[in-house]
């Protein structure tokens, strides 16, 4: 399946649950549910068109290494004399 920026990806029920699903407003890592109010045995369209437009996920040492290097820069810009 290709979204519109031409870039096939799959996305894992993992990654379609970690948002709030916008037709039955079912919050991230819960089912979605029927108009019923029972639970639904698949995820809405919807959802998974959400969840492609959310960026992947950072895992912790990339989060580490982002936040180190924007500290950084903040700590050399204190220290320059001009």
């Amino acid at each position: 399946m290709s979204n519109n920026m031409g870039v096939e990806r799959e996305l894992t029920l993992r990654q379609i649950l970690s948002v709030r699903c916008p037709m039955c407003r079912a919050k991230p890592k819960e089912r979605c549910t029927l108009t019923t109010g029972h639970p639904s045995v698949k995820t809405h369209l919807a959802r998974g068109v959400a969840a492609a437009k959310v960026g992947r996920p950072e895992n912790t040492g990339e989060a580490i290494l982002r936040i180190l290097k924007t500290s950084s820069r903040s700590v050399g810009r204190l220290f320059q004399h001009k």
